[in-house]
């Protein structure tokens, strides 16, 4: 199985440059290695110094660097026209009526539908195995969380069970994947695939982009928190656009930045950081981005940086006593929301919130309690006392 590298950052970041350059180290190293991205600004075909008109170039094909890189920049609408009218892992059977009320362009104006398709197609290139290594660039923070919860918030529609009269795209597309069609299942089924591996963090690990300012170090905490409560391994934060380290230390930009770094440095000690400097000609082509690997990887694997986070979840405590474990970093019990309906528990921190549907056999048990112990919440269920 492939591994899976997921790159978000902040505005302005350069993450597309750390994806790109990423994916150049590791094909230098024997590695099949794909990116991927599904931003419309084509800003990875740039960073890669591939010269296409402004509004034409490579559709729905990936595009080879060297023997062991290539690159795909994925466009939704000719992804979901292909698989519409190809019939394709079944792409029609999303929209409720299928394609003789709803057509191909219609349905990737919707977001989720746009997400569903990403997904889908990242899937087919697992299934093909013939990467080592895939890289995704997400296009930002938002979406990729947006992404990540997609089969999430598909299955919290298909436990409603319920439709409106009249029922948005929305909600069609999210409860597509109850009925019966035999294509819909199949894309249910590939979808929950595609989720479980993105889950898995031997098979997938994230690494967060930022630069060394109050906001976009801000974005990177926030990001990290929430990454962490959709159940998602970071491998390592990179710390991009820093002044060079030949600059006079009294200088503005080294001045103004050291304060960043070092509280960079202690918000995420349990992570690793690493550090490249501002680079004084555009990262474009093969030559520059191995100058910006090395300086980034210093010479180390860029795949597996580190050990895998292991995962955190459910253990039994024991007899009838459970304890659902979720990793929040910089939040405080007082962050946090929580609630229960029967079998499902919810956490919500800020405006990212995650639904963890309990196995029976801890749905059956009172919640006992809820505490924070470092970065992990841990919630507790067990039978009453004398009950």
């Amino acid at each position: 199985m492939a591994r899976i590298i997921l790159v978000s950052g902040t505005g302005g970041s350069g993450k597309t440059t750390v994806a790109a350059a990423t994916g150049l180290a590791a094909s230098r190293r024997g590695l099949r290695t794909l990116v991927l991205s599904f931003d419309l600004s084509r800003g990875l075909s740039a960073a890669m110094g591939v010269e296409s008109p402004l509004f034409a170039g490579p559709r729905g094909v990936p595009v080879g660097v060297n023997d062991h890189l290539s690159f795909h920049e994925v466009d939704v609408g000719e992804e979901l026209r292909r698989g519409w009218n190809g019939g394709q892992g079944g792409l029609a059977a999303l929209v409720d009526g299928g394609p003789e009320r709803v057509n191909a362009e219609e349905v990737a104006m919707t977001a989720e539908a746009a997400h569903v398709v990403m997904l889908l197609r990242l899937g087919e290139y697992l299934r093909e195995q013939q990467h080592d290594l895939v890289i995704v660039d997400c296009p930002s923070t938002r979406t990729a969380l947006q992404l990540l919860n997609t089969v999430p918030a598909m299955s919290w529609y298909a436990r409603k069970q319920q439709t409106p009269t009249q029922p948005g795209r929305k909600a069609r597309l999210l409860a597509a994947c109850l009925h019966g069609a035999d294509a819909s299942l199949e894309v249910r089924d590939r979808l929950n695939a595609v989720d479980a591996l993105l889950h898995d963090p031997e098979v997938t690990t994230l690494r967060l982009v930022t630069t060394a300012d109050t906001v976009s170090g801000q974005e990177a905490q926030r990001a990290y928190t929430y990454f962490s409560l959709l159940g998602l391994a970071v491998d390592c934060v990179v710390i991009n656009r820093l002044a060079p380290e030949a600059a006079d230390a009294g200088s503005d930009p080294v001045r103004t930045q050291q304060p960043h770094v070092e509280k960079l440095q202690r918000a995420f000690s349990s992570l690793l950081v690493l550090k490249v400097p501002h680079q004084s000609t555009e990262v474009v082509g093969e030559k520059p981005l191995e100058v910006f690997a090395e300086q980034l990887y210093q010479g180390e694997d860029p795949v597996r940086l580190t050990a895998p986070q292991p995962a955190l979840g459910i253990r039994k405590d024991a007899v009838d006593a459970y304890s659902l474990e979720v990793r929040l970093p910089f939040v405080a019990k007082s962050d946090v929301e929580l609630s229960r309906r029967g079998a499902e528990f919810v956490i919500q921190v800020g405006a990212v919130r995650r639904n963890v549907v309990l196995p029976r056999m801890i749905a059956l048990l009172p919640t006992s309690g809820a505490r924070m112990e470092g970065d992990r919440l841990i919630v507790s269920f067990q039978t009453e006392r004398g009950v």
